[in-house]
């Protein structure tokens, strides 16, 4: 599982062994280590109780909570990502977008293997 964030936006992209994981043991993690027993983890975790995509901070952690029914569609179709603004405290809005992963054109040495390559065009995306 890959992470980017930007100014109030968490993007996670999943390869399909991170689906598979997720689907079977209901949350992956991804962990950051500063040496020292410091550390900073990002979770995607699914929530029987979720009606949809949320996010939040605790202990050293971002942890985003999937609907457990949208993620078992989502897994077998064709779309490629799920997305959701999540309204916050002061009129902000936390964006959330989970993808299937794809192959990188411009990284050939790259297994693409566990990528979602059927689902692009011939020349994949660049990183």
């Amino acid at each position: 599982m890959k992470i980017r964030c930007t100014h109030n936006s968490i993007r996670l992209r999943l390869r399909k062994s991170d689906i598979a994981q997720l689907l079977e043991n209901e949350t992956i993690k991804e962990s950051l280590s500063f040496g020292g027993g410091i550390s900073f983890d990002f979770v995607l975790s699914l929530d029987k109780d979720a009606t949809e995509t949320n996010a939040t901070y605790l202990k050293n952690q971002i942890i985003v909570y999937l609907p457990h029914s949208m993620a078992y569609t989502w897994s077998k179709s064709t779309q490629v990502s799920l997305e959701n603004y999540q309204s916050l405290d002061n009129d902000e809005q936390l964006y959330l977008l989970i993808e299937k992963d794809f192959p990188c054109k411009d990284r050939s040495e790259e297994n693409k293997d566990d990528t979602f390559w059927e689902l692009t065009d011939e020349e994949g995306d660049k990183c």
